[in-house]
């Protein structure tokens, strides 16, 4: 069964036997997704572009976990959904807003959408970047497809803070072998470099973590 917040917890403090560190947890995952931000070149998700992103007529905010769109996606009459066409910002000026919606065009960290979608309608966002953190959400697929990851990472995060540094190294190895697996499975989504890798910010230091 997949872990999630709650279990995840206990997981690590079950296998690193420190159940007096209840409080530290918490703060020991949320240091393990900053490294997982720090050593994972890009992940696949999926997000809604809904109402409460929009800005302007046909803009909307992309979320700051976004790197970089790979499709967009809105849904038809019918139920089914289909795929808009990138345009480019020079191509989403010459098309009113009054066309149907099919086409976007990324600038930065927001969208624009040609036709300009309703009041309430909603687009799916394919996306390389981030899940919810799970003080956010109890759950998001990096968590369920690559536990490891999760599970070792805090693992080196809690050892460190108790100094048991054999500990804490040994983790570390497990979670960047399965952050490097997944930048390799990435490798031909992610293709001809157009995303840069996460900032390099050297060694991680080992010793109290906080």
């Amino acid at each position: 069964m997949s872990l999630n917040y709650t279990t995840l917890q206990s997981t690590v403090l079950a296998q690193a036997v420190h159940a007096e560190l209840t409080a530290e947890v918490t703060q020991f995952i949320r240091m393990c997704e900053a490294m997982i931000r720090r050593e994972v070149r890009a992940y696949e998700v999926r997000t809604t572009i809904g109402e409460s992103s929009r800005v302007a007529l046909g803009v909307y905010n992309l979320s700051g976990k976004v790197q970089a769109v790979r499709a967009i996606y809105k849904a038809a009459a019918d139920g089914s959904t289909y795929a808009l066409e990138n345009v480019g910002l020079q191509g989403i000026r010459m098309i009113p807003a009054t066309a149907d919606v099919m086409y976007y065009a990324v600038s930065g960290q927001t969208i624009e959408f040609r036709g300009v979608p309703g009041t309430g309608v909603p687009m799916e966002a394919v996306h390389h970047g981030w899940p919810d953190p799970l003080d956010v959400t109890p759950t998001n697929d990096l968590l369920t497809n690559y536990e490891d990851m999760y599970v070792y990472g805090t693992l080196f995060h809690l050892y460190n803070f108790t100094q048991d540094l054999e500990l804490a190294q040994s983790s570390l190895s497990v979670f960047l072998d399965c952050a490097d697996k997944l930048n390799q499975a990435n490798g031909a989504l992610i293709g001809g470099g157009s995303i840069m890798p996460g900032y390099n910010f050297g060694h991680i230091r080992m010793g109290k973590g906080y």
